[in-house]
């Protein structure tokens, strides 16, 4: 993998509806990389997504901890009641329970790459 790689594989997913691993869910693509389900992986999940402009994902929590990494556009996210500007190159840090919610700005896709541990979650997201 590589960030831009994984970049353009999700614009691609998001354009198309779905390619490769990203798939459409609510709205945007996610795409699940590794995973204890999947096989290769043991203790941590690793997957990208693919917001298209102007959107917001439900605000959501899990146990795990997660390491966001954002490859392309600008948004902002909102942990607990606090927001946070990200924009391409931005490295943010939810703490486990957290709600979050993250936004992309009107002006094009945000992608971001997460990482979380414990797994678990993602098991949501890789229902074939």
């Amino acid at each position: 993998m590589t960030f831009d790689g994984l970049k353009r594989e999700a614009l691609r997913a998001l354009a198309e509806e779905g390619f490769g691993d990203g798939r459409v869910f609510d709205g945007r693509v996610i795409a699940v990389k590794t995973s204890p389900a999947k096989g290769n992986a043991k203790a941590i999940v690793v997957g990208s997504a693919a917001l298209p402009a102007g959107y917001t994902t439900p605000p959501h929590s899990h146990a795990s901890e997660e390491v966001a990494v954002f490859l392309a556009g600008s948004g902002h996210v909102d942990i607990d009641g606090v927001v946070f500007p990200v924009e391409e190159g931005t490295v943010l840090v939810t703490p486990s329970d957290s709600v979050h919610a993250t936004s992309a700005d009107d002006g094009g896709p945000l992608v971001v790459l997460w990482f979380y541990a414990p797994p678990g979650s993602e098991a949501r997201w890789l229902v074939e």
